[in-house]
């Protein structure tokens, strides 16, 4: 059977389903697993990470956030090669949407999402221009690489993944932390956007996902 290459573009049995396969072919020949979310902002999006009730361990070492991890139908990581190639292949918008324990939702938009290959240390290359409610918390992590507790990229004296317990884009060290320790509110180790809720308040529910780029964006319809 035939396969889409993006949540944007499924086949005719997969047009209603949250998990699908799709062939990346800068990535492989072969089909993988996604989740799509087709209802957030006119649907099409692949999430590539996605925090609901803290059933995950994100504190993991370079070689899993390479593969990604996870449940697709809850809490998951795809990987970073696949990030890369999806990327990379044709110009991808990126939402984030982010919830917190009050049921308080925000989003934040960017037009131009790009991260590099494993050589660059899937350096985050690219955001774009940016719109939404939840504030800009990526910019500081612009042209930053890749961090986990085995791997240190990151601009600071120390590991900011073993300070904060999480992989992330640190520069040194963040304004985000979307992969951090569920349900943990002390000195910026928890689930975090800064301009929503600060350094120190791990929100409830996040997701990250993608969608090749559209000429025109409207407000998304936020939802986790």
């Amino acid at each position: 059977m035939p396969y889409g290459k993006s949540c944007a573009k499924p086949t005719i049995l997969a047009q209603s389903s949250e998990i699908m396969s799709i062939v990346v072919p800068t990535y492989s020949d072969h089909p993988f697993m996604v989740a799509c979310d087709q209802l957030s902002h006119g649907g099409g999006w692949t999430i590539f990470l996605r925090r609901t009730d803290g059933s995950e361990d994100f504190n993991r070492d370079w070689i899993d956030y390479k593969h990604g991890f996870g449940k697709l139908q809850n809490e998951f990581f795809l990987g970073l090669d696949k990030l890369h190639a999806m990327t990379s292949a044709e110009a991808q918008e990126l939402l984030v949407l982010l919830e917190d324990h009050g049921a308080e939702r925000r989003y934040q938009m960017y037009d131009n999402f790009r991260i590099g290959s494993e050589k660059e240390a899937y350096a985050l290359e690219s955001l774009g221009l940016t719109s939404g409610n939840a504030g800009e918390a990526l910019a500081l992590h612009l042209g930053q690489k890749f961090t986990t507790r085995d791997r240190d990229n990151d601009r600071h004296g120390d590991n900011c993944a073993v300070t904060y317990s999480s992989a992330w884009w640190y520069n040194s060290c963040h304004d985000s932390h979307l992969a951090g320790n569920y349900g943990d509110n002390s000195s910026g180790k928890g689930i975090l956007w800064a301009t929503f809720k600060g350094h120190n308040y791990s929100l409830k529910g996040a997701q990250m996902m993608i969608r090749p780029r559209r000429q025109e964006t409207t407000s998304p319809d936020v939802g986790i």
